[in-house]
């Protein structure tokens, strides 16, 4: 008997320092990455509980579960209480979003950013305007031949909802503590600039956001290809600085190239698409140091900024 009691005591030590080990590396679901440090800290803040963020600014990704690619919808709330939807996803997966933003508590969108009017970005609009109140859309003044963005044409004239487009240099008013500034479309930019607007050139005219709060920037980005990417590094140079970079165009091969990840320096990167796109691209943001977030494999994703740290709760670790 005593020396099976010695053989159990062994066995524990090992046992005990595995377990360590697992809770150290952050495989609790409620674990907190912090931008920056590499850090991980025990702390709960799931993603449906908006009452533990108040006073703090807060982004949500949303896993759009579907067959196909099903886009982007960004659901930002400011330290004030104000709700910003960027972009809502494909019309299929549009019924699953507003029953999100309604489990959220949110039925009333201050601000709605169409970064651009490719399906899988307008898409959901044509279920939340219908659902949601919504004060004002901004977009980027390109229009697009589909029935999609036919229906929500007709749907903002039918509600007399506001919306206007916006290009390079606009600040956004929003709220008082979080600065949005507008980087892209450039100036000037009409829809008559091509004879025909194929999807790289209605891509690379997306709308492209720098938000500011405290010392953190967010970076949100559409769906740039490279060689947009390469005119806002000429342009704009260490302007780009971000602590998270929405990746463009979902993380495709398209776009996130060398010489714009390096000039944005992003501590977090977030490949939004309901599958990886290319291992290519992830390795690239964590060769440059980043901690790389996919919706398809993270689940809902919830970012935390107090003004100073950006905290990182993906649902599956």
């Amino acid at each position: 008997m005593k020396r099976i009691r010695n053989w159990l005591r062994k066995l524990a030590v090992p046992a005990a320092l595995g377990i360590s080990l697992l809770l150290a590396a952050g495989c609790s679901p409620t674990s907190a990455v912090e931008s920056g440090n590499g850090r991980t800290a025990a702390a709960k803040a799931p993603f449906y509980d908006m009452a533990s963020n108040q006073g703090k600014l807060s982004i949500r990704y949303f896993h759009l579960q579907s067959q196909e690619k099903s886009g982007d919808a960004i659901l930002i709330t400011s330290p004030e209480g104000k709700q910003l939807l960027v972009d809502a996803g494909i019309p299929e997966t549009g019924p699953k979003l507003e029953e999100q933003l309604t489990k959220l508590g949110v039925n009333k969108l201050d601000l709605v950013v169409n970064t651009h009017p490719h399906i899988d970005h307008i898409g959901g609009l044509t279920t939340l305007l219908h659902t949601k109140t919504v004060d004002r859309l901004i977009h980027n003044g390109i229009p697009h031949q589909t029935e999609t963005y036919r229906k929500v044409q007709s749907i903002l004239q039918e509600k007399q909802i506001p919306h206007e487009a916006a290009a390079e240099g606009m600040k956004i008013e929003w709220s008082p503590s979080v600065s949005i500034e507008v980087l892209n479309p450039p100036q000037g930019t009409t829809p008559d600039k091509y004879e025909k607007w194929g999807t790289e050139e209605h891509n690379n005219h997306s709308l492209v956001l720098m938000m500011a709060y405290g010392d953190n920037r967010i970076l949100l980005t559409g769906d740039l290809y490279k060689t947009q990417e390469y005119a806002l590094a000429d342009k704009y140079g260490g302007k780009l600085k971000a602590d998270l970079l929405h990746a463009p165009h979902h993380g495709d091969m398209t776009s996130s190239s060398g010489t714009f990840i390096k000039a944005v320096k992003p501590g977090i990167a977030v490949l939004s698409a309901n599958f990886l796109q290319s291992m290519d691209v992830l390795k690239r943001y964590e060769k440059e140091g980043a901690t790389v977030y996919n919706t398809g494999k993270n689940g809902h994703l919830l970012f935390v900024s107090d003004g100073k740290t950006l905290s990182a709760y993906p649902e599956k670790p």
